[in-house]
């Protein structure tokens, strides 16, 4: 509401950030050239101090002007004190509302004091010097627009009260007038209503015009971080992949120069070779899971599935895995039956218990809901272990197998299959990965009965 109620940008229909963004270029905009324009505002008042010194109390201008004179003063002063604030780093949403905030009293002042300027010349002075006066006048109501409307309620507070005084004084001396002059004078209250009317009309453009464009500045800037995060995300991704595979090609290639050398140890070298092809085909079969789901192409094939069958399933796939790590792997079975596409759940299900065998210290347990006694995650990386090829850069997490590929597959078939997914974990303690499954004929949320897959 603050940035509604102080700057007329429509917090309902911005990110946080973007409106953030937009704000600080429209403030930053605004503070440009000031200096130039406080100057021209008090060069003005002592050249209108000047056409009107002949022929009105010289101590009344002299009032007028030190008021005029100390508001640009201590105008300049709030821009000032703001400057070195948004230069100590303490550019925040609230200082700049604050900023706002005392700024428009004095905005207002001001365009009392050019509004009450009419009491000095007006059918006064003589037609040439208020033809001056009157062109001064246009120019202070004017020359601030392009500036002063990136803050609109800065604008309104101004041009407000400028044309509001101004006309109360008009009508006021044009009702003092006898009756023929006083209804020819009536037409100079037509202009300053029509030039207030095109003020407000011209600073809504200009505002919504710089919000715009300031909004798509900051959009080509986001989509430039995002690009170079791809990149730098894609650099990690071939460098990771080259890792994993140089050494199952590499031994395959020398595998198959021994064995072409001794055909006589096929028997040894047929399970080695079977392994290394193994992980060359892992790796593709999770390359293509992720083409395949970020095409937006899959198509699920939902049917009734028992649980039981499921976990069962992973129990047999992933023993051996365990086992070799020296984890312990148990299932309580669950009679539960949901609608699902079974392949994709196996898959989503399987990726988060590899991931936890993998990442669980020597004689841990992992279960499902997944648990693990691993090295856990630390809170400034849970937001982004769902990411393409990321792995914690911790010197005391081992070396494993894989470019990272497993949990971003898993957050794409959850959004694909309605599975929520939820990640609570303690560094050196575990972590656990809770799943609610989907049953997608009902369409609704629908925890399982049993989630404690060892």
């Amino acid at each position: 509401m603050q940035f509604d109620a102080w700057t007329g940008l429509d917090a309902g229909l911005m990110a946080p950030a973007r409106l953030e963004a937009v704000h600080r270029s429209l403030i930053d905009s605004f503070l440009e050239d000031t200096v130039f324009r406080q100057l021209l505002s008090a060069g003005m008042m002592v050249l209108l101090a000047v056409f009107c010194w002949r022929y009105e109390s010289s101590g009344l201008l002299i009032v007028w002007l030190l008021i005029g004179l100390g508001t640009v003063s201590y105008r300049s002063w709030c821009e000032r004190a703001y400057r070195i604030a948004a230069a100590q780093r303490r550019d925040t949403l609230d200082n700049r509302v604050g900023f706002v905030r005392r700024m428009e009293p004095v905005y207002m002042l001001q365009g009392t004091v050019w509004g009450a300027s009419l009491l000095f010349f007006f059918d006064r002075i003589d037609a040439y010097n208020q033809l001056a006066c009157w062109l001064i006048i246009a120019c202070v109501a004017s020359a601030p627009l392009t500036s002063v409307a990136l803050v609109p309620r800065l604008l309104r507070a101004y041009t407000n009260l400028l044309f509001a005084v101004l006309l109360a004084c008009l009508a006021v001396t044009i009702a003092l007038k006898p009756g023929p002059v006083r209804d020819m004078n009536l037409l100079f209250l037509v202009l300053p209503v029509l030039h207030w009317c095109l003020l407000a009309r011209y600073g809504r453009f200009i505002f919504r015009r710089q919000a715009n464009q300031f909004g798509e500045q900051y959009d080509l800037a986001l989509r430039e971080q995002e690009a170079q995060a791809v990149i730098r995300m894609k650099n990690r991704f071939l460098a990771a992949a080259a890792h994993d595979l140089r050494q199952p090609v590499s031994a395959l290639s020398l595998y198959t120069e021994f064995l072409l050398e001794n055909p006589e140890s096929h028997l040894e070298l047929a399970p080695k070779i079977a392994s290394a092809t193994l992980a060359v085909k892992n790796l593709f079969e999770s390359l293509f899971d992720l083409a395949s789901l970020d095409s937006g192409q899959i198509s699920l094939h939902v049917e009734k599935v028992e649980l039981r069958a499921v976990l069962e399933g992973l129990r047999v796939q992933f023993e051996p895995l365990a086992a070799a790590s020296q984890v312990e792997l148990r299932v309580c079975h669950s009679d539960l039956t949901i609608a699902t596409d079974v392949v994709r759940l196996r898959r989503m299900v399987g990726n988060v218990l590899s991931n936890a065998i993998k990442f669980s210290a020597h004689g841990g347990r992992a279960r499902i809901e997944v648990w693990d006694q691993g090295h856990g995650i630390r809170p400034d990386e849970l937001g982004k272990i769902f990411e393409e090829f990321y792995r914690a850069d911790r010197a005391d997490l081992p070396t494993v197998d894989g470019v990272g590929l497993g949990l971003s597959i898993v957050s794409r078939l959850s959004r694909i299959l309605k599975t929520r997914i939820r990640v609570d974990s303690l560094v050196n303690r575990g972590t656990r990965f809770r799943l609610e499954l989907c049953d997608l004929h009902v369409g609704h949320a629908r925890p399982m009965a049993s989630r404690d897959v060892g």
